[in-house]
């Protein structure tokens, strides 16, 4: 974790002015929060330093059984390094595509974890179980990415439970490396690049060591990130109205006047509640 930490801490610093030399940074919506605004141009796919690191750490000193974890992790990490060149590319995935590369990498590695693990009798069930909590984490991970170390920080402490493996191990040590630099006022975001591929190896961390049921009571804060946009989209197809200010739930938090390091704060205690919970009541 040491290791992973240092390596981390160094990568997204040096990735911090690669990015600044490029002159790439984060666009930020018009749309969005006012506040939000000041944050145009922090260097972003900062998900690309840490998850080297990590992956760096593991090939060195702790390699276990759950390699394709990582390929999974790169699997989605390219996908959302897609979604973040979506300005530069000549034309940019549609939510239809990506969904569809989203499942096929999911199916891979459903095909492959069933047959270390089993939650039903019938392993094609096993199959849809964790190809739809791969799929639906990916996309919930990637909602909570908003605030400044909003998703690092709840990442961290899912991961905690499953310290004794060498893979949670150098991803946690990642993490805090990162958010040395992305704790508020964050110098880089992780970008779809580290959302995506942190949603997806979770899921696969908890789906491979049968914690599977475990994992929406754990993820709590992105369970409701991704229903609050839902049912966004539902009420104002309905109604032509917002339920909410804004979604997802952080930002209609944010123009309710919780102040963003509250929002982050606040969510990491409930995440800490939850995973205590889920893995009182499931076993370590």
């Amino acid at each position: 974790m040491a290791l992973a930490l240092l390596l981390s801490w160094f990568f997204t610093a040096v990735w911090i002015v690669f990015m600044r030399s490029l002159g790439l940074g984060k666009k930020v919506r018009a749309d969005g929060p006012q506040s939000h605004l000041a944050k145009e141009g922090t260097p972003s796919m900062g998900g690309v330093a840490f998850l080297l690191a990590a992956f760096l750490a593991y090939w060195l000193l702790g390699r276990d059984g759950f390699l394709g974890l990582w390929l999974l992790g790169l699997g989605f990490a390219l996908l959302g390094l897609l979604d973040d060149l979506g300005g530069s590319l000549a034309r940019p995935l549609r939510a239809r595509e990506k969904l569809a590369l989203q499942t096929l990498m999911a199916l891979v590695f459903a095909l492959w974890a069933v047959r270390q693990v089993a939650y039903t009798p019938w392993p094609i069930l096993d199959v849809v179980l964790i190809l739809l909590a791969v799929v639906g984490a990916a996309n919930a991970f990637n909602f909570t990415d908003g605030l400044d170390g909003l998703l690092a920080s709840i990442t961290t402490i899912l991961l905690l439970p499953f310290y004794p493996y060498p893979f949670a191990q150098t991803l946690l040590g990642s993490l805090l490396g990162f958010l040395w630099h992305n704790a508020p006022k964050a110098k880089v975001f992780m970008g779809d690049t580290g959302s995506q591929a942190l949603g997806g190896m979770v899921a696969g961390l908890f789906a491979l060591t049968g914690k599977l049921w475990l994992l929406p009571l754990a993820a709590i804060v992105p369970v409701l990130e991704v229903l609050s946009v839902v049912i966004q989209v539902l009420y104002f197809r309905k109604t032509g109205r917002r339920l909410l200010r804004m979604s997802p739930l952080h930002h209609h938090l944010e123009l309710s006047g919780w102040e963003e390091a509250k929002i982050v704060f606040r969510f990491a205690i409930l995440t800490a509640l939850a995973t205590a919970l889920a893995f009182m009541g499931g076993g370590a």
